[in-house]
């Protein structure tokens, strides 16, 4: 590599700035800590040539991983496991990142303003059909009592007080308590929970105040559920990060009988994950270019073909044995997706 700005050996010292090791003018860098040999001040210029070379030296890595998942399935585990790592991206932080530029990508072909759009429409004809349904009930019975029952109960506030929830379980106080604060938000447009809590003589903890912002939150989303699906969309790059151990713990129980331990299996799981990311967003974009979803579903049989082979290539079994285990694998993980699916609107609905 040609040595240039404050790479020159002129600018070279006898000993580290950052430890203080002696160093010789042969060496680039302290071979104590890795900091650059040299004593030339920092200049506007040596900065960004430092930082573009500092791209182009991760692209050496980043260019032997991506040819590798591309061309060789399974062959940059199998490398990765065996100790050969230097020339490859580490394979835990290469997948978040592929995974987060992915959904970036991604998020800017979603038109969530046109889906809003679209929810509010089709609630606003839900409304219209309601209403209309009521007016023929109301035409039939027109008696003023009914009407005014109607009317009265319809407005009537839900409300249990601290003593009255004392005296339940615990699950039911928990419902009970959800169903007031819920009402008292509609009737009141309270917004403070300290505030609120006052008006109706709850406890004022931590519990109470978590428990009555939780509760206008589920109201806000009744009426504008997007806010969720925005919210689950921009967290689903580490939620697959974290859904994914469990997937390698499926793994490691289908192929107990080899010699590989948990965190073998964790590798092939990411570096095969990142490729399907790879795949899906290049289609992804192909589509958009074309206006069409052909490429997404051509890219989808891809990756099901480049599975089989990286667990061939990987766990180094026939292919009978292969292809069972691949059904298998993939009806697990439709299982586990969907429950994975689940306890994260469940618990998104709770931290949002």
């Amino acid at each position: 590599m040609k040595e240039k700005g404050r790479f020159l050996k002129k600018y070279r010292g006898n000993e580290c700035l950052n430890c203080g090791v002696p160093l010789d003018i042969i060496d680039r860098y302290c071979h104590n800590c890795g900091q650059i040999n040299t004593i030339k001040k920092l200049s506007f210029k040596d900065f960004f040539n430092e930082f573009f070379a500092s791209i182009f030296s991760y692209d050496s890595r980043l260019r032997h991983t991506v040819v590798g998942l591309l061309f060789k399935p399974g062959m940059i585990s199998k490398d990765y496991i065996e100790g050969k790592r230097i020339k490859y991206a580490n394979p835990f932080r290469f997948f978040l990142s592929v995974s987060i530029l992915f959904f970036i990508i991604n998020g800017l072909f979603i038109d969530f303003d046109q889906m809003a759009l679209q929810f509010n429409s089709g609630q606003k004809l839900a409304a219209e059909d309601s209403k209309r349904t009521k007016a023929g009930v109301i035409e039939i019975n027109t008696s003023s009592s009914d009407s005014s029952k109607t009317t009265k109960n319809s407005s009537e506030q839900i409300y249990f007080t601290e003593a009255q929830l004392d005296t339940m379980s615990m699950f039911t106080a928990i419902n009970k308590r959800w169903k007031t604060y819920k009402s008292h938000y509609k009737k009141t447009e309270e917004v403070l929970p300290s505030v609120a809590l006052d008006s109706l003589k709850h406890k004022q903890n931590t519990y109470t105040r978590y428990l009555y912002t939780r509760s206008i939150k589920t109201k806000n989303l009744n009426d504008n559920p997007m806010e969720l699906l925005i919210f689950v969309f921009n967290k689903l790059p580490f939620i697959i990060f974290f859904f994914l151990p469990f997937f390698a713990l499926i793994m490691w129980l289908l192929y107990i009988r080899k010699p590989f331990n948990y965190m073998e299996h964790l590798v092939f799981i990411f570096h095969t994950q990142t490729m399907f990311f790879i795949l899906i967003g290049i289609a992804v974009l192909i589509d958009q270019i074309t206006k069409s979803e052909v490429t997404s579903s051509i890219a989808m049989l891809v990756f099901l073909f480049y599975l089989y082979k990286a667990m061939r290539k990987f766990y180094q079994q026939g292919r009978a044995k292969t292809i069972v285990k691949f059904l298998l694998v993939n009806v697990l993980f439709f299982i586990l997706a969907g429950i994975g699916s689940v306890i994260t609107i469940v618990g998104s609905m709770f931290i949002f």
